[in-house]
């Protein structure tokens, strides 16, 4: 073990963190100088007894520091870095609550750096110090050429980037309190189960599937889409919600990782948020080999799930699967209160959103419909190909013009452009199509023999 450089009540440090501590505060410095660890006082009974009833980890000074750096190296092996860092990372201890008490992560523009604060409870769930850590060595990469403002980093890369870490070397990361005392030593029993890992010098911890928590979670529950992981709601990353959204993280980082060039473009991310307000644009601009507008990365995440839930997108649809599948991707389903009677359920035409809804409800929409479209042109009836492909050129246009402007300025007001109503008629001119192709499709199909016999016919 490195040697843990000790420091006590040291007056410098304390106003480097910007703190006010109590005078017999312990602070404890990791071998590389990075990361702080300050607390008051020994466990308190309360968490001690809180950790062991709900089976969480009891955080001391100096064993919670050498994880620090532990968490710190394995981040940077995922993402191929070198440890360059430039920021501090304080982290303060204070007496657990409750096994639900939360946890702080933020930057703070300390002299010409940005470091970062992590305020924890002492009894905490594994995965949450995890968490913590890497969000805190995110954010202090991520902010190293920041200047007013911090950035800011996407849910799916904090929780997906835990559990890569948690799945591949969870023994390594976390070193636990002593639980026992033998011969006047202090002993912690940990057992290590190596018919899962490489049998490698260098590597003798590091499992052979990171995913495999992951894989057993989301074989029982759907994946996430794109969307969900980039804007996930308080359901998602709260309880059960949580373990779903966070194996749909570590599966997207995962496959991300594999991709060409993968952790370059990731460490390419990180290094270009402070020049976008949208973390999207970023990766984009990270990953532009790739991808070249967030469609890409939604079509590639279709296929990617798809690909690890064992269905296969490429078998052809029938005709008559492909008429209900179009068809679903313009049905709009929607309640409708009359009077004191119970909502009635109704569908509305992607006409009636055009002509009523906001343009940014619109653009929304749309944006999903083109998405449905790419996807569903895998394995649809090569029979609706073209009527498929007209439906997306409109859609693709519409969305073109409606997001640069969807009204003109002249010297009576504001009237609306012609785009509404092309794509309108445009729109109307498809749906006939398609209910001719519906009819078609529907229709029994006859025989060779019936052919020749209605033809024999007089």
């Amino acid at each position: 073990m490195k040697t843990i450089a000790i420091i006590a009540g040291t007056l410098a440090l304390l106003n480097v963190a910007n703190a006010q501590w109590p005078p017999n505060t312990k602070v404890i410095g990791s071998d590389s100088g990075q990361f702080f660890v300050s607390a008051h006082g020994a466990l308190s009974p309360h968490s001690l007894d809180l950790a062991t009833r709900s089976g969480l980890l009891t955080l001391e000074p100096e064993l919670l520091a050498v994880s620090c750096e532990r968490i710190k190296h394995e981040l940077l092996h995922e993402l191929n870095m070198r440890d360059q860092w430039q920021g501090k990372i304080f982290v303060l201890l204070h007496p657990a609550r409750t096994a639900e008490d939360p946890v702080t992560v933020y930057p703070e523009r300390l002299g010409g750096n940005w470091d970062c604060r992590i305020d924890l409870p002492d009894a905490l769930d594994r995965n949450q110090l995890v968490k913590a850590v890497v969000q805190a060595c995110l954010l202090e990469i991520a902010n190293r050429r920041a200047a007013d403002r911090s950035v800011e980093i996407p849910e799916w890369l904090q929780r997906g980037m835990t559990r890569q870490l948690m799945g591949a070397s969870e023994i390594k990361l976390i070193l636990p309190p002593p639980v026992t005392h033998e011969n006047g030593l202090t002993v912690t029993r940990t057992t290590v189960d190596f018919s899962d890992t490489p049998h490698s010098k260098d590597n003798t911890t590091r499992k052979l599937n990171p995913l495999a928590e992951a894989v057993e979670i989301l074989h029982t529950n759907e994946p996430l889409t794109f969307d969900d992981l980039s804007w996930p709601t308080e359901e998602q990353l709260d309880g059960y919600g949580a373990d779903v959204y966070s194996s749909s993280a570590q599966l997207f980082v995962n496959q991300l990782l594999h991709l060409k060039n993968g952790p370059d473009c990731l460490r390419k991310m990180l290094a270009e948020l402070p020049d976008y307000l949208n973390w999207q644009l970023a990766f984009l601009d990270a990953f532009h080999g790739t991808f070249d507008q967030p469609l890409d990365v939604e079509k590639w995440w279709a296929l990617e799930l798809a690909d690890f839930s064992g269905r296969d997108l490429l078998h052809l649809l029938t005709r008559q699967e492909s008429s209900k599948e179009l068809d679903a991707v313009f049905q709009f389903p929607i309640e409708v209160q009359i009077g004191p009677a119970p909502p009635m359920r109704t569908d509305i035409t992607f006409q009636t959103i055009i002509r009523g809804w906001s343009r940014p409800r619109q653009l929304q929409m749309v944006k999903s419909k083109i998405w449905e479209l790419e996807v569903l042109r895998l394995r649809i009836s090569p029979d609706f190909i073209p009527l498929l492909d007209q439906y997306r050129q409109v859609l693709q246009q519409y969305y073109q013009k409606r997001s640069a402007s969807t009204r003109i300025l002249t010297g009576i007001g504001l009237l609306s452009d012609k785009s509404e109503a092309e794509a309108i008629a445009r729109l109307d001119a498809l749906d006939a199509q398609r209910e001719a192709l519906r009819r078609q499709s529907q229709a029994p199909a006859i025989s060779a023999s019936e052919t020749e016999s209605a033809a024999a016919t007089p």
